[in-house]
């Protein structure tokens, strides 16, 4: 197993400054001790093109740094399943880390994915949340989340992006459409052996997260999105579940009013139109259901092996030796990172 090409995956947005110290942290953290990195920065399309922070900085541990300049900003599991791809390309990497720039993912945490994907080197190795550090009320909404999550799909979410995925395993995640919208549900729902990994979350750098009830809304969303289908097939066994109800209800209230005498005057009526309603709902819906469920299996989805490249405009190099910037193989025809760096 070659330690000497781990390649982390870290996806930003105008936080060039916790980049920065994140890397810092993995070149001189004792725990990550012996070990080589190569770092590969998605910048999901930054306002700041912060690359300045990197000229002159010496590494011991870190081989490159890597940043890729996206068209616009696609979001932070898009920036990720872009990152993906690029780390698919590129040879002697034995493994991926896929870890957050402010800190919350902890550097230190790194070593131990390392030893769990040691014992397991055909597994992807996740960092399952033992504890959380923020407010009642997000805790509140994120249960909420997970509780939602699993009624809809039958899974079960235990962690976030923080991972490490086996080189040999990567071309399965960049060849599923659902890394696209979300990575951990995608993993789960792939059927790659997975173990988890518990472990804290760490304290930020600097500023404050982004995520509101909003973002937490469209994250689950996105996660929800991955497993659409299933979903709608649910939602489909529902209502013809509430038809049949609706069917036997109408029954009993016919029976009721023809064969015995408990009916009271103007009731029958008024509960057979009801449930009559209900059941003509739930037929509509159903057959709704059942031509979106067969138009899913024929609509041409997003591949991020396939699609990734359309939304990358360069990808840009750090050197090691001396610190400069250079065009990487894959960056634009004509232009230098160094001239990038000072544009």
């Amino acid at each position: 197993m070659n330690q000497g090409k781990i390649l982390v995956v870290v996806p930003t947005f105008n936080d060039w400054a916790s980049l920065a110290r994140l890397i810092q942290d993995i070149d001189t953290l004792s725990e990550l001790a012996g070990f080589c990195f190569s770092i590969l920065a998605v910048d999901d399309g930054s306002n700041d093109r912060g690359l300045s922070r990197f000229l002159g900085a010496r590494y011991s541990r870190i081989q490159s740094i890597k940043v890729v300049e996206l068209a616009c900003n696609l979001g932070h599991q898009r920036a990720i399943a872009i990152g993906l791809v690029q780390a698919l390309k590129m040879a002697d990497v034995s493994c991926i880390i896929v870890m957050d720039s402010d800190g919350e993912d902890r550097p230190q945490d790194i070593r131990r994915l390392i030893d769990h994907w040691r014992a397991a080197p055909d597994s992807i190795i996740c960092a399952q949340r033992a504890q959380r550090s923020e407010s009642i009320s997000f805790k509140t909404y994120y249960a909420i989340y997970k509780l939602i999550f699993r009624m809809l799909t039958g899974a079960h979410i235990d962690f976030g992006n923080f991972c490490l995925i086996p080189q040999n395993l990567l071309t399965a995640v960049c060849h599923n459409s659902g890394s696209w919208n979300h990575l951990a549900a995608t993993l789960v729902r792939s059927r790659l052996p997975i173990r988890r990994v518990p472990t804290d979350r760490g304290r930020r750098y600097a500023g404050q997260s982004h995520m509101n009830l909003v973002s937490l809304i469209m994250h689950g969303m996105s996660a929800i999105s991955v497993y659409g289908d299933v979903v709608l097939v649910r939602v489909l066994i529902s209502l013809l579940g509430l038809s049949a109800l609706s069917t036997v209800g109408l029954g009993v209230v016919v029976a009721l009013r023809l064969f015995t005498n408990l009916a009271i005057p103007g009731w029958a009526s008024g509960v057979a139109g009801n449930l009559f309603v209900i059941f003509l709902q739930s037929v509509v819906f159903a057959v709704i259901s059942v031509f979106i469920i067969l138009s899913t299996r024929s609509t041409k989805t997003v591949v991020p092996i396939v699609d990734a490249d359309t939304y990358v405009v360069r990808i840009l190099e750090v050197i090691r030796d001396n610190a400069q910037f250079k065009p990487a193989a894959s960056a634009a025809v004509g232009e230098t990172a160094q001239g990038a760096a000072h544009a």
